[in-house]
């Protein structure tokens, strides 16, 4: 809630001459200057005339004029000091104007008074907003806001003058011809001051803009302190254009405009092109736009401008690029040779550094193993397997998982006893990104300087984007190399199980006369082979429990003698695997020898969910009930050890042979069931 106080009568707004005679580019300038600083789409240099607002300069709108009351303007002009409103709407004054309840809704307002000379408030400077604005302007924009506001009664005081000065010369009438002329020229020697002047200090206060003036006669180029900066040279008023052209990159001269081709016109006014920074040899991208200001007969005198460090945006651009590069290259890659080589390649080329590549990391013989890298021309390529013990200090940090960042291998004291090891293969500077695998290190990206260097956050953030994509990339070829075996085996030792059941079979029927049971078995066997090739596929990547266990009991013909119950539980595409084999096995277990065998034996399978130490763990119960008696095994075959191993590593399994039949139960937590 704002406090509103009585204020002085404000300035007649007719002692500084025709009010009309401001709308010219001077205000102007003010407008778009502080509607750039502000990021804001509307910024008005508002008059007060009597209880309305006179817009004698304005920018991002057509309206002259508008009604004090209820409006921003009227707090600030009330308050004599800068007001923020970061939501009109909630604003119980301003919440009532037309133009803040209606269209166009305008939400935000910023304002500075403009006082004379006197100290009487003539009016404001004010930017406003379509969208509310929480966190209000930053200290950067009150400061700039502020300086504009000030360069506005500059202006409008000159012009007080310049109208005081024309007055006298009228009353006068002396010599009306020379102080006519005479007024003229300082009038133009006004307008450049001051728009030399209002362009410095809204660009200083945007902040990374300079200003400059060339003259095409003299040579000389007057630059603002911010030119000086970007530059690299210490801060002076003057310089050569010999001196500009030597701060360009020596591959861009080729594109900066002679003197004949700004003379007669068709030099480039908007111009990229990369400097060499004078203090620190620096490359930088600069933005250079600029305006011919020509005198009375329309000659090119002076190209008036503007220069911009666009060096961060340029980078971004370039880094977003190799990003999409690297992501494609990963994608169309036919091996994982393939993908680490040209994602590797494409980092070092945008970095610019010595060295990329990615090393396999083993815990428990600790050893880096380099699997590929990339390195630059001259630069030596690293290969084969380093210890631990020549890089504990590394190898202990990155196995906390943290990211390595180091700009100079002479700095820390905690490398001194590594510098030996890095300065051997040509490292003063590097950053490693580890690979984590449930929490375990398995591997690093590393990138490579052969000379100190500075990471900067966009770099650091830019590495470990790209790693990121990198090591999604492995994780998948790993996977997909692992399953490949995985399969291949169980494939292959199905296959030789069938064939010599196959086998057993036609020998068992041999000499019967019915063929049907023959037929019948022999077919089901067949759908128990499709059953565990659909199983394998490769883009079977995950399935629940139930229906593994109707995909394994139905092409047995046993799915209506097992009871099965139990709540929805995901798995991952080994743990299905390792579940149809080991279900598999039961029921073939049961059918041969077990409850299964008989027509009355029956097998009852559920499974459920409960809390262990915080942790959701999977319970599943085998039963069999009404088949013959069932003794432990003499021998230890395949099929035991397959049941006896379970789930592997991360479950457990129990087996029972009562009297009542066999009791298989299975434990084992859902997150590696889900996830492996």
């Amino acid at each position: 809630m704002k406090t509103v106080l009585p204020s002085d009568v404000p300035t007649d707004p007719t002692a500084y001459g025709d009010l009309q005679a401001f709308s010219d580019l001077d205000l102007d300038d003010i407008a778009v200057a502080a509607a750039a600083l502000c990021r804001a789409p509307i910024a008005l240099v508002s008059i007060l005339d009597g209880d309305q607002l006179w817009f004698s300069a304005r920018f991002g709108t057509d309206q002259p004029r508008g009604a004090l009351a209820n409006s921003g303007c009227a707090a600030v002009i009330a308050l004599r000091a800068p007001v923020v409103i970061p939501d009109m709407m909630a604003d119980p004054d301003t919440r009532k104007n037309g133009l803040v309840c209606g269209v166009p809704g305008l939400r935000f307002y910023a304002g500075y008074p403009l006082f004379t000379a006197e100290n009487d408030i003539f009016g404001t400077l004010c930017v406003v907003d379509l969208e509310t604005r929480p966190e209000g302007l930053s200290p950067q924009e009150h400061n700039g806001l502020g300086a504009l506001a000030r360069q506005a009664m500059r202006l409008m005081g000159m012009r007080r003058e310049t109208v005081a000065q024309e007055r006298r010369l009228a009353a006068q009438q002396i010599r009306r011809e020379r102080a006519t002329r005479q007024a003229r020229q300082a009038d133009a020697a006004r307008r450049r001051a001051v728009e030399k002047y209002a362009i410095q200090q809204a660009a200083g206060a945007a902040g990374g803009v300079g200003i400059f003036e060339y003259d095409l006669g003299s040579g000389d180029i007057t630059v603002s302190p911010e030119v000086c900066r970007i530059i690299g040279m210490p801060v002076r008023e003057i310089v050569t254009a010999a001196e500009w052209v030597m701060c360009v990159h020596e591959e861009d001269r080729p594109q900066i405009p002679v003197l004949a081709q700004l003379l007669d016109g068709s030099a480039p006014l908007k111009l990229e092109y990369r400097i060499i920074r004078a203090d620190d040899l620096k490359e930088r991208w600069i933005l250079r736009q600029g305006v011919l200001d020509r005198d009375e007969d329309g000659r090119p005198i002076r190209l008036i401008g503007t220069i911009q460090d666009i060096t961060p945006e340029r980078n971004a651009t370039s880094r977003l690029t190799t990003l999409l590069a690297v992501g494609d290259a990963l994608r169309t890659a036919t091996t994982r040779q393939q993908a680490l080589d040209e994602a590797c390649q494409l980092l070092g080329n945008r970095l610019d550094v010595q060295r990329v590549g990615f090393s396999a990391v083993s815990v428990r013989d600790e050893l880096f193993t380099v699997e590929r890298g990339w390195s630059a021309p001259g630069a030596s390529p690293i290969e084969g397997s380093f210890s631990f013990q020549s890089f504990r200090r590394v190898s202990n940090f990155l196995r906390s998982g943290a990211v390595l960042i180091l700009d100079d291998l002479s700095n820390p004291s905690w490398m001194y006893e590594e510098q030996e090891a890095c300065r051997a293969v040509q490292v003063e500077a590097q950053i490693v990104v580890p690979k984590m695998d449930h929490g375990e290190l398995t591997g690093c990206l590393f990138v490579h300087s052969a000379t100190p260097r500075e990471w900067t956050l966009d770099e650091t953030s830019f590495i470990r984007m790209a790693a990121d994509r990198i090591f999604t990339a492995l994780d998948e070829w790993d996977a997909e190399a692992r399953q490949e075996i995985v399969n291949h085996e169980i494939l292959h030792r199905l296959k030789n199980t069938l064939s010599i059941v196959q086998s057993l079979a036609h020998q068992g029927f041999r000499g019967v006369d019915d063929q049907e049971p023959l037929t019948t078995f022999t077919s089901r066997l067949v759908a128990l082979s499709a059953a565990h090739d659909l199983l394998m596929r490769r883009n079977w990547q995950s399935t629940d429990l139930a229906s593994l266990v109707c995909g394994v009991l139905t092409p047995l013909g046993v799915e209506n003698r097992v009871l099965v119950s139990g709540p929805f539980l995901k798995l991952g595409p080994d743990t299905a695997t390792s579940f149809s084999m080991l279900l598999h096995e039961l029921a073939t277990n049961a059918m041969k020898y077990g409850a299964l065998s008989v027509p009355e034996g029956e097998v009852s399978l559920d499974w459920t969910i409960t809390d262990s130490e915080g942790e959701p763990v999977m319970a599943l119960c085998w039963r069999e009930t009404g088949g013959p008696a069932v003794t432990p095994p003499q021998r230890t075959g395949f099929g035991v050890r397959l049941l006896k191993a379970g789930l592997g590593r991360y479950g457990k399994t129990e087996l029972r042979y009562a009297s009542t039949g066999l009791c298989a139960d299975l434990t084992a937590p859902t997150l590696s069931l889900a996830t492996i």
